[in-house]
């Protein structure tokens, strides 16, 4: 559900993916592993160095996952995740839809495949997946028509 953070500013959480915790899982079983193996080789000040870098990690993936969101703010989107920040004027947007073809599972700030291409300013392109896609369309344009 959308949160309003003032009169004219909406956040929309990100869908996530159940893939995505898979392979958080994997990666985070993997340096378990490796922390397990460093302890019987190396011996424990190994596995706390290990332990520093493995909680660092998860760190990084929960902040991700928690802090990706998309924020229709005056005439901004505002996009988070995680450290990461993007701020797209509305009047820049040349267009939001569903990306033609094959989507490659490439980096960027939507945690499902079920993703919106925004092109903006000099052709460049940011895949966003809002949880409630068709509120944040209908948000999206209406901004939009504002300064129509």
């Amino acid at each position: 559900m959308a949160r309003s953070s003032s009169r004219t500013a909406k956040t929309y959480p990100s869908r996530i993916d159940i893939w995505l915790f898979i392979v958080f899982a994997v990666i985070i079983g993997a340096m378990f592993i490796g922390m397990g193996i460093s302890v019987a080789q190396e011996g424990w000040l190994r596995f706390l160095q290990g332990a520093f870098v493995v909680f660092g990690v998860i760190g990084f993936l929960v902040w991700i996952v928690l802090g990706t969101n998309y924020t229709l703010e005056g005439r901004e989107l505002i996009v988070r995740s995680g450290p990461f920040t993007w701020r797209i004027a509305i009047d820049d947007i040349i267009s939001v839809e569903k990306p033609k073809g094959f989507v490659r599972a490439r980096s960027s700030p939507a945690l499902s495949m079920d993703r919106l291409v925004v092109t903006y300013g000099a052709n460049k392109r940011l895949m966003i997946s809002p949880a409630e896609k068709e509120k944040f369309l209908a948000d999206l344009r209406a901004r939009q028509k504002q300064a129509g």
